[in-house]
């Protein structure tokens, strides 16, 4: 008589949060800490490159990409295929790390991870940039959005508030205290290891239409020129920031090569290794007339 063999499922962890939350830079924190052996980390971008995962460091054979280009409902066949193909691996992973891309909704995602053979939800850590938190909840285009990634998780990892005052901060964790009571709260950035201050739930204003609401996403990807400046590109994007929610790629400016990002108003020029083909910007904006003059102006930098 042959023995029943049984075999445990593989946890899983959602990481999400919106664009330019800090992700990223929390997934590689986490992994260089130190994570099981034979975790394997699955990475979505809203772009055709995927420049987030070029930015993990970790095994390159247990780091997959999703090139659906958006880890929202249009992603279910190609999730559900990734899954089953992994559940089916003579050797399976000890555990999956899913990023998910900014524009996500992660209970979406957990539904399919629950009715997944193989495989069990184990928590869902949302990323949330305190700086911007505001500005977001105050977006009709975006607040339902966040407010749900938020509503979502297990665990929010707080960024980016060191340099706000006392009274604002207070005022933005009770407002995540309001969206989500029962989450624990850790800081990811330079605070890490504070205690975060209790707060008091507040009555949650979140300027958004009835139920799930998701914006006209618009996604975009422009070669640009070898000859670029640095400052011609930030201007830029500032002057068209108001159609524009998130870019970022691997650009040549000013004679060097960079990965570029940029959110919420701001840029970042990381200095990188040269790589081949011509320097691309990736983004992903709101349809409109603001969005339609962003990529006209991109355009003709060429």
């Amino acid at each position: 008589m042959s023995e029943l063999v049984t075999t445990s499922p593989i946890p899983v962890t959602l990481v999400a949060g919106y664009l330019g939350a800090g992700k990223t830079t929390w997934l590689n924190i986490h992994l260089r800490d130190g994570v099981a052996p034979g975790t394997l980390v699955l990475v979505n971008d809203f772009g055709t490159i995927n420049v987030d995962a070029e930015l993990i460091d970790y095994a390159g054979e247990r780091l997959l990409k999703l090139s659906s280009g958006c880890l929202c409902c249009s992603l279910s066949d190609e999730l559900g295929s990734q899954l089953s193909r992994i559940g089916r691996w003579p050797e399976p992973p000890a555990a999956l790390i899913i990023e998910t891309s900014g524009v996500a909704r992660p209970r979406r995602i957990a539904d399919m991870i629950r009715v997944a053979q193989r495989f069990c939800l184990d928590r869902i850590v949302t990323m949330v940039d305190l700086a911007s938190l505001a500005q977001r909840l105050n977006d009709s285009r975006v607040a339902e959005l966040v407010a749900d990634q938020i509503l979502s998780a297990d665990l929010l990892s707080l960024n980016r508030g060191d340099d706000l005052d006392v009274v604002e901060r207070d005022h933005l964790m009770g407002r995540l205290h309001a969206l989500n009571p029962t989450a624990r709260i850790t800081y990811a950035d330079s605070s890490v290891g504070r205690t975060p201050e209790p707060a008091t739930a507040q009555p949650m204003t979140v300027r958004r239409a009835a139920g799930e609401h998701d914006p006209d996403w618009q996604r975009f990807a422009i070669a640009l020129p070898p000859s670029l400046e640095r400052r011609t590109l930030e201007f830029l994007l500032a002057k068209h920031a108001d159609g524009l929610a998130r870019a970022k790629g691997f650009i040549q400016a000013d004679g060097q090569h960079y990965v570029f990002q940029w959110s919420g108003g701001h840029a970042d020029w990381t200095p990188a290794r040269p790589r081949p083909g011509a320097s691309q910007l990736v983004g992903i904006g709101f349809a409109g007339a603001p969005f339609d003059a962003l990529i006209a102006a991109l355009k003709a930098l060429a």
